[in-house]
Order: C-alpha cells, then structure tokens, then sequence
C-alpha cells in the first residue's frame, strides 16, 4: 500500500459550460461528449484501492456537474476509502439547478465543495452555496480565478517536467492511472500518440509498478508540448468558437 499526500482526481466529463483559454484539461463546450460510467469507475477504484492513500479524490471534468449520474461518483469515490477528503469541483454555473441528493451527499459524507469563480460568473452564486453550506453542513471553497498559465511550448527534452506544478496531479481515466491531467488527454489530442502512452494500466497494478510510476525522474511525452506552468500568466478569457480552440 502507498500512503501520499497527493491528490488525485476522476475526471467526470470532457465537455463544460466554459472554454477557457489554457485549460489544462483540453475541455470546453467544443470537446467530444463524453460521460464517465459509474460501473468503470468503480472497476477502476476496486483496484486502485488495495494500492493507494491519497490526501483527496475529487470528482472534476470538464464540468462535472453536467454528468447526470455525478452524486453516485460522488459516492463511488467516498466508499472506496482511498481518500482522506473527497469532493467536487465546479466553476459553479450549474450549482443553481441541483437537486437535494447532491446537497445530501456533500453534506452525509463531509465532502467539500471547490467552486472555482472565474470573472463570468454570476455574483449570487457564492452566496447561494454558502447558504446551502450552512443549511446542510458542508464545507465550501470558493476561489476567485482571473488567470491562466500558459499551456502550450515546444519543450524537445521535455523539461518542464521537472518542478511543474500539475506533476503527480494523479489521475484515474478509464482503466489508466495518470501522474497528470494533461497526459491523459493532450498525446491524443494534440501529439497524434497513444492516448496512452504516459499512463500505467490499472488492472495489472502492483504496489512496486505503482511506486516506481510514482518516483519515475524522466518526463514524459506530453512534456514535449507543455509549459510546465512556466510563463506570464494568460488574464483568463474563453475561446470564441471551435476553430480558435
């Protein structure tokens, strides 16, 4: 079993409510649909479980709270005890229409709440979760977000590896097990690669493959393209159609 302060995340959807320029999920309202299987994330956790502590297991996307089934993942990462904290993370645009099972379950369980505030959104938002946080007796964090790092730059050695700040951003996805969001997603995406290429697959785990995937020193491919969070922050702004994304 390996004990880790890291947190780790099960991305619910691809799509969102926004398209955020440098985005290090690669999701917006133009990304491929696409909707995590209750039954795959449970596969998946009934194994990761029997290898890994982490500090949190969130549900993200894209925006999770599209995903019509996001309570029974909510659940589903609670029970599989991996977590010393789990929850959501939201940039609160949906947060107005969700029913009391949602509430319910951030509150029976003591999940938190992440709402990331970027400019656009509405001003009653934070007040009316707050309310509801109080009224059911969960924890909320809201976080005012005005900029992005920059995404995108031709690293050949992949570099940026070492000291990026979305290193061991550990990932669940579909049977694979991830050091970062952005190799889940940007080999296919963008590389025109494996989408596999940087994961470790979840049904051959052991805790020895899990350590050394852990303490690996090389970068990976998706280092290749990425900024590593090095650079003048982008003022956050969305992308006006499919064909600037």
């Amino acid at each position: 079993m390996i004990l880790t302060d890291l947190g780790c995340e099960i991305n619910a959807t691809r799509g969102c409510t926004n398209a955020c320029v440098s985005c290090n999920h690669a999701s917006t309202r133009y990304t491929e649909e696409y909707f995590m299987e209750p039954e795959v994330l449970k596969r998946d956790l009934d194994v990761m479980k029997d290898h890994i502590r982490t500090k949190l297991l969130f549900c993200q996307g894209g925006e999770p709270l599209l995903h019509p089934k996001i309570v029974e993942l909510m659940s589903l990462c609670y029970d599989s005890g991996i977590a010393k904290q789990c929850g959501v993370l939201t940039n609160g645009k949906l947060l107005k229409m969700m029913k009391d099972d949602f509430w319910e379950m951030l509150a029976t369980r003591k999940m938190e709440l992440r709402l990331s505030c970027y400019p656009d959104l509405s001003p009653d938002v934070v007040p009316f979760v707050q309310e509801k946080a109080q009224k059911w007796g969960f924890f909320v964090r809201p976080q005012q977000i005005n900029a992005f790092m920059p995404l995108f730059k031709k690293v050949p050695d992949g570099s940026t590896y070492h000291g990026c700040p979305w290193n061991r951003c550990l990932t669940i996805h579909e049977g694979w097990f991830y050091l970062c969001p952005l190799t889940a997603f940007f080999p296919k995406q963008y590389m025109n690669l494996d989408e596999h290429i940087d994961g470790i697959p979840i049904k051959d785990m052991t805790d020895d493959r899990l350590r050394n995937f852990l303490s690996r020193d090389t970068p990976l491919e998706t280092c290749k393209i990425c900024a590593g969070g090095r650079g003048q922050p982008i003022p956050w702004h969305q992308n006006k159609s499919k064909d600037e994304w």
